[in-house]
């Protein structure tokens, strides 16, 4: 294998952010060699999975006063006490601009106003920066040959909807935000994201630079969040759907039967409102719930807690037991909890 006496990366491709030097294997380097690091990089010496030295933009003398850790190769008279291996990785420190979209709607809760939670979509650009490279490279799965744009937009995209769904949900709350203004508030929306945002970027190595997402509400925002269980109670939306099914079905009755349909759903509407406000009787035996039946397209791929509570009629201290136990996957990132379609539906297959 050669031994290096010059580190550097004479040439990215456009979309490069991180490359590796030497690329196919570990890199012999002579002490003593010459690390040169571009304006726009960062260079991080890498050994046995740790980190050795990082290095700003400028010209490097590769010694142990400048990487401490080879004191203690060279005292072990490895290579003969004048090289070192090492991976080399250098990433790009300048702004990246990465569009995105929302693949599946993020539920905004907001159980201050009506109907309790909004299904947002949205779309544009955010620009990112390394400001550790160490924790990026880690952080990002990044320690390749060579890493694009759009490998990292591959693993930030599903990222940012989690953080999304915790940080605009937080917003509402405590801007008492409805639907409307979930909508009108894109500038500053945004601009409040941002902050929040950061924290989250930080335990990834990066700075969120700008942000720019138009926000609005999905065409279908009430089924949406009505099938997750926010909103209208489950008896009034079986109900509804009766009523809708029974207006589309032309061998299922005649108006007047579909007339005294409604009327009927609407005096027990009536009642069970009545029976909400009136002061709560002795509890009786519960009976066990009807699975609520949900269309799969409208379940997002990713779920809270508290949605996964709602699509199980379980409360949601019985949803997090069950992660604690082990009895239903789900992923942490930072303090929150997110629940997979899939894994809500292993677990209910047993």
């Amino acid at each position: 294998m050669a031994i290096f006496n010059r580190v550097a990366i004479d040439n990215w491709q456009r979309d490069e952010v991180v490359q590796k030097f030497p690329k196919g294997g570990l890199g012999d380097i002579k002490l003593g060699s010459q690390c040169i690091v571009n304006p726009y990089e960062t260079a991080v010496f890498v050994r046995s999975g740790e980190a050795m030295g990082t290095f700003a933009p400028g010209r490097h003398t590769l010694e142990t006063q400048s990487i401490p850790i080879l004191s203690d190769i060279i005292e072990k008279r490895l290579f003969g006490g004048n090289v070192f291996t090492a991976d080399v990785y250098y990433v790009k420190i300048s702004d990246i601009t990465i569009p995105w979209g929302t693949t599946q709607p993020i539920i905004v809760e907001h159980p201050q106003r009506g109907p309790g939670a909004t299904a947002i979509i949205g779309n544009g650009t955010f620009v990112i920066k390394v400001n550790d490279a160490w924790r990026f490279l880690d952080a990002m799965d990044a320690f390749r040959d060579s890493v694009k744009q759009a490998d990292l937009k591959r693993r930030l995209d599903p990222k940012l909807g989690i953080m999304l769904q915790d940080k605009m949900s937080e917003l509402a709350i405590e801007q008492n935000l409805g639907p409307a203004q979930l909508q009108s508030f894109t500038q500053e929306l945004n601009t409040l994201l941002m902050k929040l945002l950061q924290t989250e970027f930080d335990e990834l190595g990066m700075q969120l630079v700008d942000f720019n997402v138009r926000f609005n509400m999905h065409p279908q925002s009430l089924k949406v969040v009505t099938d997750m269980g926010y909103g209208t109670s489950y008896t009034e939306k079986q109900m509804a759907d009766a009523a809708l099914a029974a207006a589309d079905n032309p061998g299922g009755g005649n108006m007047a039967d579909v007339g005294l349909g409604m009327m009927g759903m609407s005096a027990m509407m009536q009642q069970l409102k009545q029976d909400q406000a009136a002061p709560p009787a002795p509890p009786a035996p519960p009976a066990a719930p009807e699975a609520a039946p949900a269309s799969s397209s409208a379940i997002p791929d990713v779920l809270t807690p508290r949605q996964a509570a709602a699509l199980l009629q379980v409360s949601e201290e019985d949803v997090l037991a069950a992660v604690e136990s082990g009895d239903l996957k789900a992923k942490k990132l930072g303090n929150a909890v997110r629940i997979s379609r899939t894994a809500i539906e292993e677990f209910l297959n047993g």
